[in-house]
């Protein structure tokens, strides 16, 4: 079931579940080997965006709240709703009130505000509807413009693997960013 909801509004977005007819959208970033080269998928083609959605949107949660249901939510434009990126939260631990979060912007719309602006409200509605206690960002060492948001949303860099992942062909590292609900507020 694609969940309908929920409908997060900004200033500028409306975040809202991402759906398989958003695929010539998201295509235009999946598709761009420089915004997934952090990224845990490939290069994706137009019939390899359409499967990953009616696979993720299938399993996606409105409103996660146990271990291992997430939300994928789409940034659209409220000007003419084209997506220009994506967001995530995934339960970690519901006994812990842990959620992990992750976002993706297209090239045409980064340094813009965009995903300062999503991730913004992602997290207001991960502490404040969802109840967590706590967020993570688990971010490529090599991905700095990931881990200068993160700095910018009052994430804290709480720890540092080296070589912890063998990505895309390479050993590769990872900080893990982390923001508590109180240090939120």
């Amino acid at each position: 079931m694609t969940p309908a909801g929920p409908f997060i509004s900004t200033e500028r977005l409306l975040l809202r579940p991402l759906r398989v007819e958003d695929a010539d959208d998201v295509l235009e970033y999946q598709s761009d080997p420089g915004t997934v080269r952090y990224i845990p998928w490939p290069e994706r083609s137009r019939d390899q965006v359409i499967e990953a959605l009616q696979q993720h949107t299938a399993n996606a949660f409105e409103a996660p709240a146990h271990d291992r249901e997430f939300a994928l939510l789409a940034w659209t434009l409220r000007d003419g709703g084209k997506v220009i990126g994506q967001g995530n939260l995934g339960i970690e631990s519901e006994q812990h009130g842990h959620a992990s979060i992750g976002w993706v912007t297209h090239p045409g719309f980064v340094r813009q505000g965009y995903a300062l602006e999503a991730t913004r409200a992602l997290i207001d509605w991960g502490f404040g509807a969802l109840g967590l206690h706590r967020l993570t960002a688990t971010i490529d060492t090599r991905n700095l413009a990931s881990a200068r948001l993160a700095e910018r949303l009052g994430m804290r860099l709480e720890a540092s693997h080296v070589d912890d992942e063998w990505f895309k062909g390479v050993w590769t590292s990872t900080w893990i960013y982390a923001l508590l609900e109180r240090e939120w507020r």
